[in-house]
């Protein structure tokens, strides 16, 4: 029987950014579906219901993983953290702004950005109730990050190029934000917060943890 995995792609992004991971994972033998959602247009709290009102009507074969990019591994952890709907298997996070995001606690009010990155904003910031209510679901949990801190496409590195100069992220998420408690291993790759979910390393390791609990060091 092949192990059933539930993708989550991150903010303004689509299930096309997880194709690579989807058809990588699939390629180590797993049963791969992404859970699409209007990232821009609800608050983390709808998101979470959504999710959980999803998997509720969703039929698996044994325990589930679940990997989510950056807002989709919140959502992930909301969604499970309190009476999962469906038996959890392994969780990977990857580049997740578990503590929040700097950026988003300094400029998160401007404007320009709720009309960019729309009703979650607020909720992602660092000293975030709706992140520090949220708990820590009773799973395996893997924590991959990138430090690679700046990409031409990716208007929020050019702004961490200056507001975050000295400290390591992945031009979006401080390494530090990754962090969580509970988590039983995190690994660090070179790689960018925007296409983090391309990368080679990041889809053969997000394998590892989910077949066998650990990342390979």
């Amino acid at each position: 029987m092949r192990e059933s995995v539930v993708l989550l792609h991150g903010l303004g992004r689509t299930c096309a950014s997880m194709a690579s991971l989807k058809r990588g994972l699939e390629g180590q033998g797993f049963d791969v579906q992404c859970w699409s959602y209007p990232s821009r247009r609800r608050r983390l709290a709808g998101h979470i219901s959504d999710f959980r009102d999803w998997l509720g009507k969703q039929v698996f074969e044994g325990p589930v993983h679940f990997v989510g990019h950056s807002l989709g591994g919140i959502i992930i952890r909301g969604a499970l953290a309190t009476s999962p709907p469906v038996q959890v298997g392994r969780i990977v996070m990857i580049a997740t702004p578990n503590q929040g995001a700097g950026v988003v606690s300094n400029f998160g009010n401007w404007p320009l950005s709720r009309l960019v990155f729309g009703l979650p904003l607020e909720d992602l910031a660092e000293d975030s109730p709706a992140l520090k209510a949220l708990g820590v679901p009773d799973a395996e949990i893997g924590i991959i990050a990138g430090v690679q801190h700046f990409h031409l496409i990716n208007p929020i590195s050019w702004v961490n190029l200056f507001h975050r100069a000295g400290h390591e992220h992945d031009g979006t998420v401080e390494l530090e934000n990754t962090r969580l408690d509970g988590a039983k291993d995190s690994l660090v790759i070179d790689a960018h917060h925007t296409f983090i979910c391309d990368d080679k390393d990041v889809i053969s390791q997000t394998g590892n943890f989910l077949r066998d609990g650990m990342f390979v060091h």
